[in-house]
């Protein structure tokens, strides 16, 4: 059965080829047009999820996610290169009669040529373009806000994005850590020529649990996940709109001085595969292999280490996935999103999938402008 899949996956590179999947949609960017100055917009995102997982016999048990995201905000532009945003964002999971989130959101983003400073509520989640084994697609839906500091660049060449997401303030005498994580995505082109282009990706995150005035007896911890690639890419025309490939070394490192995590350090190999086509559906067939990986906010398939429980381990992991992302435009401002992802557990020997629906909603309204 191993050598079946293994060719079978080979076969279907052939078709595929390499690449990551898009998830742009469920990208939030605070964008600033020069346009824009001295008005005030109000703006409208809403995210209706449905995620089943169909694990059984694996690294972790299967569990669903249904519900939906609400996050109004009101816009004012400054100026040419500053924008400010206030609004609430709300998050109902089905099934609890309490709303699950309800926070403030305030962000400040001052831009300056291509480089932009955010504080407050940052691009967050699936902005940071992270591969999966360090930053899990289900954190959009979720566990999606992030506060802190941003610091990005994006031009035709380079992806910069460095931010801190501080997730826990203490106090004096305070019984919980202080926790936080930082990261670092890069993605630098190094070579374009018509449409076949070569690209560097290094990925970089690491985790702060600890604090001098708390009373917490547990240790101080520093974890770090790392990632470091190559991305091959060629846009195309016709039925298929472009192909992709890429490979990356992971990386798992306990720098804490008492490590109290099943291993101290880890690593593997992610490869993948992908078309998209122009009928909106993107293929894509996913390799990982793994010694001893524990992520930060990774998926919750790739770890060696169950995400719900510790005891439960496996040393090496080994996955063949295939994933197929359909997006349809439904309305101006409403996409519809299907995404399907079996996968066959070598670790484990059996075969597992996943399957969702979105639908989202993302507009703004004009209100006035400064006379």
């Amino acid at each position: 059965m191993r050598k079946i899949l293994i060719i079978l996956f080979f076969a279907a590179a052939q078709n595929t080829v390499f690449g990551q999947l898009n998830n742009t949609l469920f990208e939030d960017r605070l964008q600033l047009e020069e346009a824009d100055s001295g008005k005030l917009f109000l703006g409208l995102n809403i995210l209706g999820f449905s995620k089943n997982n169909e694990y059984f016999n694996t690294i972790i048990d299967g569990y669903t996610l249904l519900g939906y995201q609400l996050h109004p905000t009101l816009s004012y532009y400054p100026g040419k290169n500053v924008r400010l945003d206030a609004g609430v964002y709300v998050q109902q999971d089905f099934g609890n009669r309490d709303f699950s989130t309800v926070v403030p959101t305030v962000s400040i983003k001052i831009t300056k040529g291509p480089v932009a400073l955010i504080f407050g509520n940052i691009e967050s989640s699936l902005n940071h373009r992270l591969i999966e084994p360090l930053y899990d697609f289900e954190r959009v839906l979720n566990d999606r806000m992030e506060t802190g500091i941003q610091l990005q660049s994006r031009t035709d060449g380079l992806f910069f994005d460095l931010w801190l997401d501080w997730q826990n303030m203490i106090y004096n005498n305070d019984p919980e850590q202080e926790r936080f994580v930082s990261g670092l995505s890069l993605n630098k082109r190094i070579i374009s020529k018509g449409p076949f282009q070569v690209s560097l990706p290094v990925q970089i995150q690491m985790s702060h649990k600890g604090g001098q005035i708390d009373v917490n007896p547990l240790p101080l911890e520093t974890v770090m996940n790392s990632a470091f690639g190559l991305e091959l890419k060629k846009e195309t025309s016709g039925p298929i709109r472009n192909w992709k490939l890429d490979g990356f070394y992971v990386h798992y490192n306990n720098l804490s001085s008492a490590n109290v995590r099943p291993y101290a350090d880890g690593s593997g190999f992610y490869a993948n595969g992908n078309v998209s086509t122009a009928l909106g559906l993107d293929v894509m067939v996913s390799y990982w292999q793994a010694h001893e990986f524990i992520s930060i906010q990774g998926g919750k398939v790739y770890p060696s280490v169950s995400a719900f429980d510790y005891r439960d381990q496996q040393e090496n992991m080994q996955l063949l996935m295939l994933r197929l992302l359909y997006n349809k435009e439904v309305a101006k401002g409403l996409y519809a999103t299907l995404r399907v992802e079996p996968y066959y557990d070598f670790s484990f020997e059996s075969f597992q999938y996943a399957y969702g629906f979105y639908l989202q909603f993302k507009d703004r309204f004009f209100i006035t402008r400064k006379k």
